[in-house]
Order: structure tokens, then C-alpha cells, then sequence
């Protein structure tokens, strides 16, 4: 197991600066690329007793919208110490609070870093949040494929163009795409960007219900 959470952190660590870097994902590859996502509340941590230099958090998961079928609960989830390790440190003393988490599964354990996507779940949008409920999991077909500079573009009629870090310098989880689309298929080989929005939202899972049904 060592040496496959050692790969995780490392693979998060800037080779020039031994130092943390991250790129931005799409909440939706977040969603799909993450083996656990959860909703909960941070309600203690300590020193982990497996492990110098790692911290064992206790959750209590409030939902839990994705994990392997054998896993029905979440009580702890573990990170480095270290910042220089990509080591999450929880900011909030606030037990209360829930969090949206997408964590890394070793050996059946939930693996955080300064990387994964931890955040009030207060801080999503309504779409974000009914991405997370109910559309990104329909959706794992489809790629969301980064733009990193003009010009760019897809590779196949499954893949959706991401611009958002390019429209500005403020977080790109607060621009457009991120905010207020999904990228969803439309045909056995063609995905869309299509609305979060309530009316377009409804209409994407109503669909989606209705296919399930056919089949």
C-alpha cells in the first residue's frame, strides 16, 4: 500500500520546486475520475496510528454518491501532514459543516490531498450541486477535455471543449462551463455541453429515466 499512496503524492509534486501544484478539473471529471465521492462533516482528527506523519480524520457522511459497491460507509479519511507533501489541512472547526469530498480509494481506504476536491458543499452552485446529485454519474461517457491555449480542439464527438481557464484568472470552478453545464451524451457517439439549469435540467434526467426504463 506504501508505495502506491506514495505514487499519489508524488504525482501531485512539482518537480521544479518540491512544492504542490494543481491543475483545474471540471466537477464533472472530478465526479467520474474519483473512485469515492461523498457529503460529509469533519467531526475530529488526530495523528494517524498506522503512520507517522499523516492525519486520520473522523467524517460522518451525510451521502455518499459514489464508491465501490462493498464500501457502505466512510468513517475516516487520511492525508499527509506536510503542505510539502500535498497534505490537505481541514480549515474549518465548524463540525456542523458539510463538505463535498472526491478522495483516492488504497486498500479500501479514503486518501485526501491538497489536490482533491474538498469544499463547503454551501459553496456549490445549484447546478454543481444537482450535477453532483443527479446528472454527472449519467454521464462518465463523455470526456471533458481542457483547453490550455488557442487554438484547441476535440479529439472525438465523445469529448466536450473545457475553456474556462482560459476566460480568467479567477478560479475556473467559478466560470461558466464549470457553473452551469454538463457535458452529456446525446447519441452513441456524440456528447454536448447541456444546462444545469432547472428547465434543461429536468428535461436531461427525464430523458434519462425514460432510456433507463426502455432497456
Amino acid at each position: 500500500m506504501f508505495s502506491l499512496v506514495a505514487l499519489m503524492i508524488l504525482g501531485c509534486l512539482s518537480k521544479e520546486a518540491w512544492s504542490c501544484t494543481c491543475g483545474p478539473r471540471h466537477p464533472q471529471t472530478v465526479y467520474c475520475d474519483s473512485p469515492v465521492v461523498f457529503r460529509a462533516k469533519f467531526i475530529a482528527q488526530k495523528d494517524c496510528a498506522e503512520r507517522e506523519q499523516w492525519t486520520e480524520y473522523e467524517v460522518k457522511a451525510t451521502k455518499i454518491f459514489k464508491t465501490p459497491k462493498e464500501m457502505d460507509d466512510i468513517q475516516f479519511v487520511y492525508s499527509p501532514k506536510m503542505e510539502s507533501m500535498c497534505g490537505y489541512q481541514h480549515p474549518a472547526a465548524n463540525k456542523s459543516e458539510e463538505y463535498l469530498v472526491a478522495g483516492t480509494l488504497v486498500d479500501n481506504k479514503v486518501y485526501i490531498t491538497y489536490c482533491s476536491f474538498v469544499a463547503p458543499w454551501t459553496t456549490l452552485t445549484m447546478g454543481q450541486r444537482r450535477g453532483f446529485l443527479h446528472v454527472y454519474a449519467k454521464h462518465c461517457g463523455c470526456k471533458i477535455k481542457q483547453c490550455f491555449g488557442m487554438p484547441c480542439e476535440v479529439d472525438s464527438g465523445l469529448q466536450c471543449l473545457w475553456t474556462d481557464p482560459l476566460m480568467s484568472r479567477k478560479s475556473p470552478y467559478a466560470n461558466h462551463q464549470a457553473v452551469n453545464l454538463a457535458c452529456t451524451l446525446q447519441s452513441s457517439d456524440l456528447c454536448t455541453w447541456s444546462s444545469l439549469k432547472s428547465r434543461l435540467y429536468t428535461a436531461i434526467t427525464t430523458t434519462a429515466s425514460n432510456s433507463s426504463k426502455a432497456q
